[in-house]
């Protein structure tokens, strides 16, 4: 922004510079054709005399222009200073009209709201995060607290006292899974680019992810169905993992007993599609408008254990691969959600 401001005040110099000698040259055009007229008898001076009176009028003049023009283009920069002590008080709401002026003092004004705006963003966020944080924070440690008050109960029984124990426990990772969700989150969501790509078996990992989700999911008697073709992908292989998981996991918590998930992984002209198919409750399309948003969960009930992350962490870590993911679901019949990545290749021309 002082590169900016250094060029207004070059311009303002130019400006005074080419207004006095722009005043000298017509004004000596001026007095040359006066030269031979009857008008030339009524002005008194010649010689020296001639030329400092030229010398003043240019000043005069050339002054008066400079301090019109000036103000035309300072005036922005004492409009945008104004505007800056209104950001420096907290005041985020603050845009400039770029549109009424031209290259640099709009490229100015495009920048300083563009800045406002990632403020007022960056903390709308931050009040936000910290409001859900409190508030989903609350009820796992008010089971911690609860639960382990009554294990003080000399009078209880074994089976109540292993019960309260396994919601303890449950309850700690809760606050736990909560934790590194948050923090994933939060460093993804101040990242631009991915590093650390490589090239990696995308069946592979979603088999692997299956695997380890098996408990879970034969727990519910549910019956995985992938179809994965053969696919080696250049990317971030940490992350891609939490979003297969995440979305794995969305569809085991919300499909009933005895249902289907279909995972199907395929390679279609540059384009890494997959798709998470369940036969569980479905979302009416109110839940789904705001199913990425974060800390939201479509259960208002809570009786399906999560963070009310995993879509939104999903949807950042997709984002960051330049790919999008779209959802398609029918309440009773089950979702859809389908990603699709780009595909990349590592830069070898260093």
């Amino acid at each position: 922004m002082k590169k900016h401001f250094y060029s207004l005040w070059f311009r303002v110099v130019i400006i005074f510079f080419w207004a006095m000698v722009t005043t000298a040259l017509v004004m000596g055009v001026l007095l040359h054709l006066m030269r031979g007229t009857f008008l030339w008898n009524f002005f008194p001076f010649t010689g020296l005399g001639f030329l400092a009176v030229l010398a003043v009028a240019c000043i005069l003049l050339g002054t008066l222009i400079s301090v019109a023009i000036a103000h035309h283009v300072m005036n922005p920069v004492s409009e945008l200073t104004r505007a800056m002590q209104k950001v420096a008080a907290g005041d985020y709401t603050v845009k400039l009209e770029s549109g009424r002026y031209i290259g640099e003092l709009a490229d100015l004004y495009h920048n300083f709201n563009q800045m406002v705006q990632e403020l007022n963003s960056t903390e709308t966020l931050h009040s936000d995060f910290i409001s859900n944080v409190s508030h989903e924070f609350k009820t796992p440690l008010a089971s911690i607290s609860g639960y382990a008050t009554l294990l003080q109960d000399d009078s209880l029984s074994e089976k109540e006292r292993d019960e309260y124990i396994e919601i303890i426990i449950q309850s700690a990772k809760a606050l736990s899974q909560m934790t590194g969700d948050i923090l994933s989150l939060s460093r993804l969501e101040t990242q631009t680019i991915i590093s650390e790509k490589e090239y990696f078996r995308v069946d592979e990992q979603i088999r692997q992810i299956i695997l380890r989700a098996e408990p879970s999911w034969t727990y519910k008697n549910l019956t995985i169905e992938p179809e994965l073709d053969p696919i080696s992908w250049y990317g971030n292989q940490e992350l891609t993992a939490h979003i297969w998981s995440n979305l794995l996991d969305n569809a085991v918590k919300f499909t009933p007993s005895g249902g289907e998930v279909d995972i199907i992984a395929r390679m279609d002209q540059d384009w890494l599609t997959v798709t998470f198919h369940d036969t569980g409750i479905g979302m009416t399309p109110e839940v789904q408008k705001h199913v990425f948003d974060k800390f939201y969960q479509g259960d208002i009930s809570h009786k399906k254990k999560g963070s009310g992350l995993g879509l939104a962490l999903v949807k950042r870590i997709v984002s960051l691969h330049n790919g999008n993911i779209r959802l398609e679901s029918v309440p009773d019949l089950g979702s859809t959600f389908t990603v699709r990545l780009p595909a990349e290749h590592p830069d070898t021309s260093s």
